[in-house]
């Protein structure tokens, strides 16, 4: 199939100088192929011998409208406020699946696919000794039924005649993402920094039962999933570092940071039996020492 499109960006920006404030606005017109990997895979005949029940669909370019909206504002020279509001709408959503249950994937699409939602940040560069940041981020992703194309066997070519509607989350939809980080120059050779990080969970497709779960995986995986709602359970890091000059004079200079990840050691599952990555799980707690020299 041959098709092609034209993929405009567009821009504009408008800055207030009494108000130190900044106002842009874009739009983005996307065109995307098919993932070549294993593309084939769905017109090959010999695919008839792995289950005699087939659905074949070709699998056409997505097209997507991109909005995006948002502002910088300064407060007393001191602190710097970004916030954006997006909107993404996709025509023929391109995903990925899997063929029966082996690591082999190949590209499929769905009728259209919306993610919007919003985000912020509030940086103080430098207001004393102190400096840092706090960021918020708001993202809802759907894809909608039916399946436009792709091969499916089975009971999945079953399912995908008979589903003509609704919805599902895709990898995307993260409700909730929270970042911060405070640094301290206790002196002016010293410094001590603090930071932390908040998701509430991705969606997880799955299955199996809980039982058959915790046989895969182990228990203490599970644990970190609610089968309820469909999701991973929140994930949370606690950071720390702290850093020194030991030397510093003409073009040499010594620098000695410390740094603890994941302070009190949680369990965080990022992805659950995800598409050919399994699960992800985030590091336990880490220590790492740096002595940087630069002449």
């Amino acid at each position: 199939m041959n098709q092609n499109a034209v993929s405009p960006r567009l821009g504009v920006s408008r800055y207030f100088h009494s108000a130190d404030l900044v106002l842009h606005a874009s739009y983005d017109r996307v065109f995307q192929t098919p993932d070549f990997e294993n593309i084939l895979l769905s017109s090959s005949n010999q695919v008839v011998s792995l289950d005699p029940q087939v659905l074949r669909l070709p699998v056409e370019p997505s097209h997507g409208n991109y909005y995006e909206v948002g502002l910088t504002k300064g407060f007393f020279q001191k602190l710097r406020l970004n916030a954006n509001y997006f909107d993404r709408q996709v025509n023929n959503f391109a995903d990925d699946d899997l063929l029966l249950d082996t690591a082999v994937s190949f590209p499929v699409a769905f009728r259209k696919a919306h993610i919007y939602g919003a985000e912020g940040k509030l940086d103080v560069p430098h207001w004393g000794r102190a400096s840092g940041f706090v960021s918020y981020s708001y993202m809802v992703g759907a894809a909608y039924l039916p399946v436009t194309g792709g091969l499916f066997l089975g009971d999945e070519a079953s399912k995908a005649l008979s589903q003509t509607q609704g919805r599902f989350w895709v990898s995307q939809d993260q409700r909730h993402t929270v970042r911060a980080r405070f640094r301290s120059q206790l002196v002016e050779r010293a410094w001590v920094a603090l930071g932390g990080e908040y998701d509430s969970g991705l969606p997880v497709e799955f299955n199996g039962t809980e039982q058959q779960a915790v046989a895969q995986f182990g228990q203490a995986i599970v644990n970190r999933v609610n089968f309820d709602l469909g999701r991973v359970k929140p994930s949370f890091s606690l950071d720390a570092s702290a850093g020194a000059d030991l030397w510093k004079k003409d073009k040499l200079s010594m620098r000695l940071q410390a740094d603890i990840q994941n302070i009190t050691n949680r369990l965080n599952v990022i992805n659950f039996a995800g598409l050919l990555s399994g699960n992800s799980i985030a590091p336990p707690r880490s220590y790492t020492l740096r002595l940087t020299t630069s002449f």
